[in-house]
């Protein structure tokens, strides 16, 4: 086995650095950076041939091997963005974990960048030929970007604001319970909200919902509870204490003033025999101590919710 030259081993510091430098975004970055970063035109694609740069947009790169993870695809296309770039709509949405996604790689991604010309690039690796990009001219502040694992991504009021221009009704009232729940929207981030929606495009829609906004959606576990405290909301009658123990047990929404506990039934948590069989005590033990029990499904809820609002009421003047 020979020995290491002089040659070989400045070939393996620029690996190295090259290494280190990828690492810290996601192992992605753009021929700009690499060349600020020291590296020759010449060294770079002779990286391209090969493979250990691997090209996933026009000048992106990945070290070694294509693109795969999401946060990779997002890294890439915001190194195609250039300075000042911004994850936003839908694909902000999803790095908040405010929309869910089971995709390895995204199949769009949005970008906010300074840039007054708006871009489509297409992916040149296999990972990314199936993505479809788009990419807006946003003016943003300081304020609206944060960094989030490593990727630079507007704020969940911003995100959602965004995705209410192209998203259904339903996928956006989904989206901002579940910001909701993960506490990332609240009284502070209704109000920039309502001033920054002015003018987009699916604000009327979103304004109505962020109208409905409520003290008590910090405290759901579910899109299915922050449902039904939309809805009820609308009602006028005192609101519930949400997920709080009783017994011993805890209970979706309870109304002290009247002794009523709705229980909500989501399929994902109510659906096997054992839930099932543990709800049946839960409702036993809660009705002997004198309380009413009341329950409603998650097909109930959605699409019938005043419905359940209305169960309740009756329930309460029964109380009286």
């Amino acid at each position: 086995m020979g020995q290491r030259t002089e040659k070989d081993e400045v070939a393996g510091e620029k690996i190295r650095r090259l290494y280190l430098l990828m690492r810290e975004q996601w192992f992605v970055a753009g021929r700009s950076q690499l060349i600020e970063s020291g590296f020759q035109s010449s060294q770079i694609t002779s990286w391209r041939r090969s493979g250990r740069l691997v090209p996933v947009l026009q000048g992106v790169y990945s070290y070694g091997r294509d693109i795969e993870t999401r946060e990779a695809a997002w890294k890439a296309a915001l190194v195609f963005g250039g300075g000042g770039s911004a994850l936003m709509g839908v694909s902000a949405c999803e790095a908040w974990g405010i929309v869910r996604s089971t995709q390895r790689i995204p199949q769009r991604i949005e970008v906010g960048r300074p840039s007054r010309k708006p871009a489509s690039p297409v992916g040149v690796s296999p990972a990314l030929k199936g993505t479809r990009f788009r990419f807006c001219s946003r003016q943003l502040l300081a304020t609206d970007v944060v960094s989030r694992n490593g990727l630079e991504v507007v704020t969940p009021s911003l995100a959602l604001i965004d995705l209410a221009e192209t998203a259904s009704e339903k996928e956006v009232r989904f989206a901002f319970l579940e910001a909701c729940r993960l506490r990332l929207v609240g009284s502070s981030e209704v109000d920039f909200c309502f001033r920054r929606a002015v003018g987009r495009r699916g604000a009327t829609t979103f304004k109505s919902l962020l109208a409905s906004w409520v003290p008590e959606l910090a405290r759901t576990r579910s899109v299915l509870e922050g449902l039904f405290l939309l809805a009820w909301a609308e009602s006028g009658h005192p609101m519930p204490l949400v997920n709080v123990k009783l017994l011993g047990f805890e209970v979706d929404m309870y109304w002290p003033g009247f002794e009523i506990v709705l229980e909500l039934d989501g399929a994902a948590f109510h659906d096997d025999p054992l839930s099932r069989a543990r709800d049946r005590t839960k409702s036993e033990q809660l009705e002997l101590s004198g309380r009413s029990v009341l329950r409603a499904g998650f097909h109930e809820v959605e699409s019938r919710p005043h419905e359940v609002v209305s169960m309740v009421i009756r329930a309460m003047e029964q109380k009286r």
